[in-house]
């Protein structure tokens, strides 16, 4: 193999692993696995929505508001499509992803609404992230979500399983 099929491979390893970690983060907030949530993230990982007036400075802070935020929902099914992936140098890349979100459930903070206010979100958004490989493995350092469209009321069917969903044994 020569040097410039090994960097073509290794590209393309790279950007397989960026596409899990976008997929791993959309699994972990579906799921409300927590413990997955957390793995995705370095600790200084910035999280931000402008449009919701959001934004945390460490993986921690913004996992401490999704967990706050997500107990009173009874649907939450955040979905990924078509991630780009750019690599900037072998430690470092950027991505776009476009999301289609959907939740349904009771507010539990206040930046959907007032608190305990029934909520029924379906929206479309886009997250720019920034990415770092860490100890082999690739994380995420910001995460900027701009949502593009909102519909209010759009979920709608009956809830079967309960949230968080567990894998079975």
């Amino acid at each position: 193999m020569t040097a410039v099929d090994e960097t073509e491979l290794r590209s393309w390893l790279d950007r397989l692993a960026i596409n899990d970690l976008i997929n791993r983060y959309a699994d972990a907030v579906t799921r409300a696995d927590n413990e997955q949530m957390a793995t995705v993230f370095t600790h200084d990982a910035v999280w931000e929505c402008p449009l919701m007036g959001v934004r945390f400075e460490t993986s921690q802070a913004f996992l401490d508001w999704q967990i706050t935020g997500s107990t009173g929902l009874e649907i939450l099914i955040h979905t990924p499509h078509s991630p780009v992936i750019t690599l900037v140098d072998a430690a470092r890349a950027t991505a776009t992803t476009t999301i289609h979100e959907r939740f349904r459930g009771v507010t539990t903070n206040d930046v959907m609404g007032e608190i305990g206010m029934d909520i029924n979100v379906d929206q479309f958004g886009v997250y720019y992230d920034d990415v770092v490989k860490a100890h082999g493995e690739w994380k995420f350092t910001r995460r900027h979500f701009a949502p593009f469209l909102i519909t209010q009321g759009g979920v709608v069917g009956d809830a079967v399983s309960p949230r968080p969903m567990i894998r079975p044994t």
